[in-house]
């Protein structure tokens, strides 16, 4: 009896040891731009995660240096009341955060892409956002007659009808395009580290988080200063015109790097194996485990590879009992 206990803990270990180490080879499958296996030397690592770090700092630089002084705008030159200018803004910060959410189920859910391409394609957009923005805020055809909405508010036009359709119009195009580069662009900077093979990449991995957060801080710094300053004293049309650029400058920064960057191939989407862990647990909630691990699957050994292997291989975690 102790012999065979021995024998099925053996056993068991065996499968995790190899579930283990299928998931870190599918983790490590990588090509380069052309779709060739990467080569450790030559792709990934800090120098290619300067390329991502510049993108999220210039990217941060143009978001918050609209957001921050948004409300101004609006009240200042759309019109809007105080309580409904406070909306837009807050809608407009939460849409972003919607749209990264919903990028990141989508990418979840139907992984078609290299992080990459989602990259490239979605930082043109905030781009266009902001130099729509940026020709309403210069022309007066396309804004509200001047007045003082401090002295009378009552006197002041509010935006409606092609006015402000121009104005949402640009300000949503904003919000989906860095809503949807916010969580690719982390992961992408992540990928350029996780390579099994080259443990100093690996070390590396925490270093390039910290280095995130100091760009994501020089960028809040620059946009909450400088930035704040052109749209205070030269317009609001310049200070657009420089969040466009930043974002423009951001994007370069990631062409930059395509040939030193590691891209993890589209793999299938995660929810069908939770989904697959959830029916068999309600399904077979009945049953009576087997003494003997070795029983189950009709005595066949299966393949650890959860992620493309219809049946499901034995592990002593998440017990219920």
């Amino acid at each position: 009896m102790e012999k065979g206990n021995k024998e099925s803990k053996k056993w068991v270990q065996e499968e995790v040891s190899n579930e283990i180490n299928n998931r870190e080879l599918a983790e490590e499958e990588s090509v380069d731009w052309r779709g060739r296996p990467s080569n450790p030397s030559k792709h990934g690592g800090m120098r290619a995660a300067l390329f991502v770090l510049g993108l999220q700092a210039f990217e941060i630089m143009g978001i918050a240096a609209v957001g921050n002084n948004l409300i101004t705008y609006v009240i200042n030159e759309m019109h809007f009341p105080l309580s409904k200018a406070a909306n837009i803004v807050t809608n407009f910060v939460g849409t972003i955060f919607i749209f990264s959410f919903v990028e990141l189920s989508v990418c979840s859910l139907s992984p078609l892409l290299l992080n990459y391409c989602y990259l490239t394609l979605y930082c043109h957009v905030p781009s266009q956002g902001f130099i729509l923005l940026s020709v309403q805020a210069h022309l007066s055809q396309l804004k509200p007659p001047k007045c003082n909405p401090l002295i009378n508010q009552s006197s002041c036009e509010e935006a409606k009808g092609f006015k402000a359709i121009i104005f949402f119009t640009a300000l949503y195009l904003v919000a989906l395009g860095s809503g949807c580069v916010k969580p690719n662009m982390i992961a992408h900077g992540a990928d350029q580290f996780s390579h099994q093979s080259h443990p100093k990449q690996s070390k590396r991995l925490s270093s390039y988080f910290n280095a995130a957060y100091f760009a994501f801080s020089i960028g809040e710094l620059i946009a909450l200063s400088l930035l704040v300053w052109i749209q205070t004293h030269s317009g609001m049309d310049v200070g657009f015109g420089v969040s466009a650029a930043a974002m423009t400058m951001g994007l370069i920064s990631l062409v930059s790097g395509t040939t030193y960057f590691r891209n993890k191939r589209p793999r299938r989407s995660i929810f069908p194996p939770i989904a697959q862990v959830v029916v068999a647990a309600i399904l077979k909630r009945k049953l009576a485990s087997p003494s003997d691990p070795k029983m189950l699957n009709g005595g066949h050994r299966v393949t650890s590879d959860v992620v493309h292997s219809s049946t499901l291989p034995y592990t002593p975690r998440l017990r219920s009992y």
